[in-house]
């Protein structure tokens, strides 16, 4: 009755949302890790960059709504994890499914004030930063099981700019809170925990109910 735990989870589908500058490429060895767990694993693309934040959580939605599954979980790497509290302030989902955001800054980020700040980098960090991070970042709506991870190992653009630790080289583990949330920190840089095989096993028992 109700088939293995692998077939199980054939059923329900993540669904990877990346960050500034990505193209969901960088998301292919997590996907891969969960799709060795069971998950169907889906890629949501969107202008990081030059784009807009309600346009990408609109896009997210219909994808989500879209996707196959019997539960549809997401994940967010960094700006990631905003654009899909931006989707979910706007409107609550049909799909269940559960939230894990990875070296998402929920609560800011020192980081992207400080480079927003001078003429070169409010080009360089887009529009989608400037709405969701320096200007105002959307605020977690409650009403689903949500997973921030953080990173501790400071490897980054972090180091010139003299963030205080501790940190992930782009986003202090204080800035990944959200009140309410399961919280967890991870030896791994930003990018690190995007290969990170233990953020993978986090993330698959997360999903699987632990």
């Amino acid at each position: 009755m109700g088939g293995t735990p692998v077939e199980s989870r054939r059923s329900e589908a993540v669904v990877l949302i990346h960050g500034l500058w990505m193209t969901g490429t960088e998301m292919r060895v997590l996907g891969g890790r969960l799709e060795e767990a069971g998950f169907r694993v889906r890629y949501f693309r969107y202008r990081s960059w030059r784009g807009g934040l309600a346009r990408a959580a609109d896009a997210l939605r219909k994808f989500v709504e879209a996707a196959d599954g019997e539960r549809v979980h997401l994940v967010g790497h960094s700006l990631g994890g905003i654009v899909i509290a931006k989707m979910l302030e706007d409107a609550p989902l049909s799909r269940q499914g559960r939230v894990a955001m990875l070296g998402s800054p929920m609560g800011g980020s020192a980081a992207a004030r400080i480079v927003s700040g001078r003429r070169a980098g409010r080009w360089l960090v887009g529009g989608v930063i400037r709405e969701g991070i320096v200007e105002r970042s959307p605020k977690w709506p409650g009403g689903r099981d949500l997973l921030v991870v953080a990173g501790d190992v400071p490897l980054g653009t972090g180091l010139l700019l003299g963030l205080k630790k501790p940190h992930d080289g782009v986003i202090r583990v204080e800035e990944t809170r959200v009140e309410g949330a399961r919280a967890v920190t991870v030896r791994a840089s930003h990018v690190g925990l995007l290969l990170s095989r233990k953020v993978a096993r986090l993330l698959s028992d997360y999903f699987r109910g632990g």
